[in-house]
């Protein structure tokens, strides 16, 4: 996995917040498509500020360009300002009525603040185009999926999955959250690798300025605490990102090995020359292939992604020495002894939300002794204080 803060805010990716189009590339200097091209992945990297600027700058050289209009409303949105966004993606309806984005991303706001007839009304209004090729199935299932119509959005899930079964957008948790599948074992890979790649950029700064991300504190408190004294560790950072854990614990490292799917966050880790080494590849096997190679494994907001801790759970037995600790995050489930997903910010950045029960129970299963679960502010979503888990686990002969 890959991570610098969290699931954090998602932000305009077809998940939990609003949509923006794709655009075509190759465009002149000082173009409106351009200027929209770079708001749109100034959105994606959770750069607000310069996003709306890139819009409106869009917007001043077209006036009448449905993507400007549609990224400013986004951008209003992200910030809070909500009644001005809703007004926008009116103004963009009377001038394109048959902008789809503009109607579905009302409609998303318009369930949100309860008024279901309205945004069901959006939804109906998009969906008679549903025989376009480049019918947004994923938008629309989870608009309609918000709106509590369950089996029509489990059909716009299904054909979008037929369409992509790389679940780029993490189509499959959404279909998990309401019934209609089981629920996978973790968030796909391509999901994943899509939100961090974009957030990679500038994402040290954003996760402690903007989110307020404490994950990798937490992390690191626990770590120190249950490996008191003054013997160096060999430690593996899984999901290391950007390297926010491996700045934080390199102190205590005779050797420090960062793994992470994200070749972007891998680079900014890089740049901070902390790891004595650094893996770009899936956490499980590296851990398979490495047994008993070393004293401690962190994972601040990694293992948040996987449904099932099994894998991860036995694979880090075999990777740790006798005694070795593996300290990581999660998120709390209100079902002790569950594990599953809700229709919220958290599952659409693929987070799962895990059980104290669950994770105790599969952790003596795995051959591990719970040393601690306790609970912590993990980040802020829009002010909002959000409850991680932070558990530490020692491996036992």
């Amino acid at each position: 996995m890959n991570r610098g803060g969290g699931c954090g805010p998602v932000k305009a990716d077809g998940a939990d917040g609003p949509v923006i189009s794709p655009h075509g590339v190759g465009q002149p200097p000082e173009s409106a498509a351009l200027h929209d091209k770079a708001g749109r992945a100034c959105v994606e990297a959770g750069q607000l500020r310069e996003a709306l600027r890139h819009f409106q700058r869009a917007n001043a050289l077209d006036p009448d360009s449905a993507e400007a209009l549609n990224g400013i409303a986004v951008v209003l949105y992200e910030l809070g300002q909500v009644d001005d966004a809703v007004q926008l993606y009116k103004q963009i309806l009377e001038i394109h009525p048959g902008d789809r984005l503009a109607r579905i991303n009302l409609g998303k706001i318009y369930a949100k603040r309860g008024r279901i007839v309205d945004a069901l009304e959006q939804a109906e209004i998009v969906s008679h185009s549903s025989g376009d090729p480049d019918f947004p199935c994923s938008a629309v299932g989870q608009l309609l999926a918000r709106c509590g119509a369950r089996e029509a959005a489990l059909v716009c899930f299904r054909t979008h999955l037929e369409r992509h079964p790389e679940d780029e957008e993490g189509v499959a948790l959404w279909m998990a959250a309401l019934g209609g599948r089981p629920l996978p074992e973790r968030a796909s890979s391509r999901h994943l690798d899509r939100l961090y790649g974009a957030r990679a950029s500038g994402w040290d700064e954003k996760a402690k300025l903007e989110l307020g991300y404490f994950g990798a504190e937490l992390v690191a408190t626990m770590l120190a605490r249950l490996s008191s004294g003054p013997t160096k560790l060999d430690i593996v950072d899984l999901g290391c990102g950007t390297g926010m854990v491996g700045s934080l614990v390199a102190h205590k490292a005779r050797h420090l090995i960062g793994v992470d799917l994200s070749a972007p966050m891998l680079e900014r880790a890089r740049a901070k020359q902390i790891y004595d080494h650094l893996e770009h590849g899936d956490l499980i096997e590296f851990m398979r292939q490495r047994p008993a190679s070393c004293d401690a494994i962190t994972c601040a907001a990694t293992l948040i992604h996987f449904g099932d801790l099994r894998p991860p759970f036995e694979a880090a037995a075999v990777s740790l020495r006798e005694q070795g600790l593996l300290v990581f995050t999660l998120f709390p489930n209100e079902n002790e002894n569950d594990v599953g997903v809700e229709l919220d910010g958290f599952m659409q950045g693929g987070c799962f939300k895990h059980g104290r029960g669950y994770v105790r129970r599969l952790a003596q299963e795995c051959g591990f002794m719970v040393e601690a679960i306790e609970s912590g502010i993990h980040e802020y979503r829009k002010q909002d204080a959000v409850t991680g888990l932070v558990v530490g686990l020692r491996r036992m002969s």
